[in-house]
């Protein structure tokens, strides 16, 4: 039978306060008394099970469901449940006991609400919520020393007014954070942001109170020693990243992560993120973190050289992602030295060519492919042998570019730098014997391409670039071992051909979509399209071969000239170590229009200088 008039219940109370109401309101008796009178034991009031609840709900008229909803309940080894939210036992910690003063001053007046009845909120049990909403005090702790002090100390039970206006004269103040207002907003049905949603509370909770103390703490403070007001601003901090989901936590270790480099310490990720890193890798009672481990774990991986067969944060890493110039030397033998200048020149990195840095990182594999690349590069003095051609040819062949050196030319590209790829060499080779066709007896008046050029009075070079565009009829070769040497054209039909065509400074279609990175069909778009004030980004040149075949050239300066101007998303987001998709959306939110809105040029291109202006606004 239930106690009448049915007391009711206060918004945001919790079940040992409205119980306690209900003793003194009905039966003028303490809370202890009380619960030994109707024979509930404390232990079943502070974790009630279905069966005290029903108890509850029969002597107090009030549904056992918003009984429920006042108090945490058991959920299975070391979890509860409160308002349909599974959280760890560590969520609500009976060993203290926080409250806020002013509101349990409030309560104790005449005219409030409780009838001068200190109230315990249930929000004061939530390990995020630290401040008062509606007085900004900083929560005051009591420690629960013993089992006893647990119902002793209860804040409902605080009502002598001498104490409470002693800690109010000791009261911090604090805005409430993000964080507190989220859990809170959660329990009562709202809705996002969706990332933190998505997972248990007091996963999503711990995320931001994790990340938020290494920014506002300090990464290696003593996790003991924080205080509320430092906990209650590190989880608004953390928050303000979390409501972005996993791109927003990326960037808030990308800042952690800068104040490391910063100060231009050395050491791994526990160096870089303290705490916050021995709190995913060292988790000693497995007690899951939520998806806020797999985003560490991707930073972890693209910002530091981590070995393969490492296990890190529980999994073991299959593949590394970057390298550091001291474990890429280690791994390939090559100088540190010699692999941050090529590393820094080839553009996989931004730093100082002379300096090595211990947290600069790069692409793994682009790293371990350039440097065997020079490895197994040629000097052009090599390329003679090589391509069994004269020193003069091999000169001019890397000058004009058309067997690119490993690195674009400076004073800082010295030794085996300059030097030529193997895989550029076979490609070229391959390309000019493509060419030619393979006979028995060479054509009357065939010369090699050195006597050709003393004949026809044209340039070796503009032959070679000649037989690569096509222009030649008569292309032959009788010992292909001969390689350059063996390559056999009309120097009659050269010099015709080239006098009518003018092809210095031109190249082919090969030639063209290998420089810009496109497939033949971009590079036809690329010379549709126009730019804002209605000129072409790159010319064409139709011109004829001895049959009278079109064949089509196009400018080289103009080529070069766009690669200066224009950069493509893939560039920019292999240099930002970022996903093609996280880069287009941070450069759509600067604004930034592509010059073409789909892939029509195989990839979406930016102006550099649009770019440039944007990052400097948003810097």
């Amino acid at each position: 039978m239930a106690l009448l008039p049915t007391l009711p219940l206060i918004p945001g109370e919790s079940l040992t306060s409205y119980v306690n109401r209900v003793a003194k309101f009905h039966c003028n008796l303490s809370l202890t008394k009380f619960l030994r009178f109707f024979e509930i034991s404390q232990q079943e009031l502070l974790r009630p099970e279905p069966e005290t609840l029903r108890r509850i709900s029969d002597l107090t008229g009030q549904p056992a469901e918003d009984l429920a909803n006042m108090s945490f309940l058991r959920a299975g080894t070391r979890l509860l449940t409160i308002m349909g939210e599974t959280v760890h036992s560590e969520f609500t910690d009976l060993s203290t006991r926080p409250l806020c003063p002013e509101c349990l001053l409030e309560d104790l007046g005449a005219d409030s609400t409780s009838g001068g009845m200190p109230v315990g909120r249930l929000e004061w049990q939530m390990q995020p919520v630290r401040v008062c909403g509606k007085h900004g005090v900083v929560l005051q702790a009591r420690n629960a020393s013993t089992y006893v002090d647990r119902f002793r100390l209860l804040p409902e039970l605080s009502a002598e007014r001498a104490m409470l206006d002693e800690m109010m004269s000791k009261a911090q103040f604090h805005k409430p954070s993000r964080l507190q207002t989220y859990a809170i907003d959660r329990l009562n049905g709202c809705v996002g942001p969706a990332w933190l949603d998505e997972q248990r509370l007091d996963y999503a909770a711990r995320a931001c109170e994790m990340l938020g103390v290494i920014l506002v703490a300090g990464t290696h403070i003593d996790l003991r020693a924080v205080t509320d007001a430092q906990w209650s601003a590190a989880g608004d901090l953390g928050f303000s990243y979390a409501m972005d989901g996993a791109e927003g936590i990326y960037a808030g270790l990308q800042v952690a992560f800068d104040q490391f480099v910063s100060k231009n310490a050395k050491g791994g990720p526990q160096k870089a993120f303290g705490r916050f890193y021995q709190w995913l890798q060292f988790n000693k009672n497995k007690k899951p973190a939520g998806p806020i481990r797999d985003v560490a774990r991707d930073f972890i991986l693209d910002h530091f050289s981590i070995e393969p067969g490492t296990n890190l944060m529980g999994d073991i890493v299959n593949e590394r992602r970057v390298h550091s110039a001291s474990s890429l030397a280690r791994e390939s033998g090559d100088h540190p030295k010699t692999i941050n200048r090529a590393i820094i020149l080839a553009g996989l990195a931004d730093g100082d060519t002379e300096k090595v840095t211990a947290t600069m990182t790069f692409d793994a594999k682009a790293a371990e492919e350039l440097m065997d690349r020079i490895r197994t590069s040629i000097s052009v003095r090599g390329l003679e042998g090589y391509l069994n051609c004269n020193r003069v040819q091999a000169q001019q062949l890397v000058r004009t570019g058309i067997l690119p050196r490993l690195l674009p030319d400076g004073p800082r590209v010295v030794g085996s730098l300059k030097n030529v790829s193997r895989e550029s060499a076979d490609e070229f080779l391959e390309a000019l014997m493509g060419e030619a066709k393979v006979v028995s007896t060479a054509s009357e008046g065939a010369l090699d391409i050195v006597a050709a050029a003393e004949k026809s009075r044209w340039p070796a070079i503009d032959i070679v670039r000649g037989i690569l565009s096509g222009l030649f009829e008569t292309v032959e070769v009788v010992s292909p071992s001969l390689k350059f040497k063996g390559i056999l054209v009309d120097p009659r039909e050269v010099r015709a051909t080239l006098e009518r065509n003018q092809l210095q400074g031109y190249i082919g279609v090969k030639e063209a979509v290998e420089l810009l990175g496109m497939r033949q069909p971009n590079l036809n778009t690329l010379l549709r399209i126009r730019k804002a004030d209605g000129s072409r980004y790159i010319t064409e040149r139709i011109v004829t071969n001895a049959k009278d075949v079109p064949v089509r050239l196009f400018p080289v300066e103009e080529i070069e000239q766009f690669l200066r101007d224009y950069v493509s998303l893939k560039e920019i987001a292999d240099r930002e170590k970022l996903s093609s998709k996280v880069m287009r959306a941070k450069i759509d939110g600067w604004g930034v229009a592509p010059i073409t809105e789909g892939f029509e040029l195989g990839r979406i291109w930016y102006r550099r200088v649009d770019l440039e202006t944007a990052d400097l606004e948003n810097a």
